[in-house]
């Protein structure tokens, strides 16, 4: 009688044997034993001689043991035919194992570097946008200073402008009275002046050799010039002359000490005025260079030629101080 197959996967029992024989090989091996058995039996049954009557009993037993022999004949190829397909598909299914797990391999590889990958892509995606973060906070705290540093040189600006049209105001004013009328009127009153005060000295002169030649006529020749001297100091005239000299001498000493006093002033106040424009063209023309700077590292070109073109107030009053220099006596 023929065995059954294996279940997949699972060895036979014979499994030890080298030739991996079935089962069925055993049950042959039996039936023929038992067909040899039988025709021992007939024989012995012909020597004793009551072979007739069990005869039918024996042939059908043969012929069932015959039948039986080759139906278990074909169920033993066709148990051998499933177990070599079922060995080939156990082979198939065992390189197929194999494969899948080369496969499986490979595939765990490639997912645990794709993860790293992915890790390492985003870290660098968060190191970069950190990166962002900083160069947008940079970016920001550069357009404040700049915005700032623009601001202060737009008030530096407006007061190197405010102080330049004062000190141009001065300047004029300086110019008005440098100019060739005034000194001009200056003088001719000057003159007037004086020509008036010679008046007067040759008038007081000629009262006095008056007032002489009286004394020397009432007196004589003899003390004379003392009686003349002493009665002279004690007129009237004399001490209105005297008192004119000193108030003329007086104003015309306080005047020149005015116009001294004025004149130093004037020129104290335009070397202030000269030295503070120079201290704020350079802080300016400093202010200036630093904004360039930072505007060209961090702006575009047209913030570039904003920044160029914004010096030129200064230019355009550096021109107008050149037409109106101050004026030095």
């Amino acid at each position: 009688m023929a065995t059954r197959p294996q279940p997949l996967g699972m060895e036979p029992e014979g499994s030890a044997d080298p030739l991996h024989r079935p089962e069925g090989a055993g049950g042959q091996h039996v039936t023929t034993q038992k067909i040899e058995g039988l025709m021992e039996m007939v024989k012995k049954l012909q020597k004793v001689g009551s072979l007739e009557p069990r005869i039918e009993v024996l042939i059908n037993r043969i012929n069932e043991v015959q039948q039986a022999k080759k139906k278990a004949s074909e169920e033993l190829g066709e148990a051998q035919t499933v177990w070599d397909t079922l060995q080939k598909d156990l082979d198939s299914l065992h390189e197929e194992k194999v494969r899948l797990k080369d496969i499986l391999n490979k595939k765990q590889e490639t997912l645990r570097i794709m993860r790293l990958q992915c890790q390492e892509k985003e870290s660098e995606a968060q190191r970069k946008h950190s990166m962002l973060q900083e160069c947008k906070e940079r970016i920001s705290f550069l357009n404040s200073q700049m915005d700032k540093e623009k601001e202060k040189l737009r008030q530096l600006r407006l007061d190197f402008e405010e102080q330049l049209e004062a000190l141009m105001s001065q300047h004029k004013d300086l110019l008005e009275f440098h100019k060739p009328e005034h000194l001009a009127k200056e003088t001719c009153a000057l003159d007037s002046s004086k020509e008036q005060l010679l008046k007067e000295e040759k008038l007081i002169e000629v009262k006095l050799e008056d007032v002489k030649h009286r004394l020397s006529a009432l007196c004589g020749p003899e003390g004379s010039s003392t009686l003349t001297e002493g009665l002279f100091l004690r007129s009237h005239e004399a001490a209105a002359a005297m008192q004119l000299f000193k108030d003329e001498n007086k104003k015309a000493e306080e005047f020149l000490e005015a116009a001294a006093q004025q004149h130093h002033q004037l020129l104290q106040r335009c070397q202030q005025l000269q030295q503070k424009r120079q201290r704020l063209k350079e802080e300016l023309e400093k202010h200036g260079v630093q904004i360039l700077a930072q505007v060209q590292s961090m702006q575009d070109e047209a913030d570039n030629s904003w920044m160029m073109a914004s010096p030129k107030p200064l230019g355009v009053h550096e021109e107008k101080d050149q037409e109106h220099p101050p004026s030095r006596t």
